[in-house]
């Protein structure tokens, strides 16, 4: 399913390393139905300012049957092992998960 990404600057743990931190929202247009005692995930390539690229993928165990409905968001902070140079931006966002 194609998704909308959007990549923000999360708050530094410390003033003197900024961009340590991301914040990254997936936000599905529409409604699915996932599988109990199964995986959703998250993936979205990342692009910097310096046009370095990197993939994320995050993981949202789920234990019972249920439905995510359209237009729901769902964030994630993740560490900036890559060096990523802000702005970063978000292209290819997928969720994967079973029916």
């Amino acid at each position: 399913m194609a998704i909308n990404v959007t990549v923000t600057d999360a708050q530094a743990l410390d003033a003197n390393t900024p961009n340590t931190f991301f914040d990254i929202t997936f936000t599905n247009t529409n409604e699915f139905d996932y599988a109990e005692n199964s995986n959703i995930y998250f993936y979205a390539l990342l692009t910097d300012s310096t046009s370095a690229t990197t993939t994320v993928t995050f993981t949202l165990p789920k234990t019972t049957a249920g439905t995510i409905a359209a237009n729901t968001s769902t964030s994630f902070t993740f560490e900036n092992t890559a060096n990523l140079v802000p702005t970063v931006t978000a292209s290819q966002g997928r969720i994967l998960y079973v029916a």
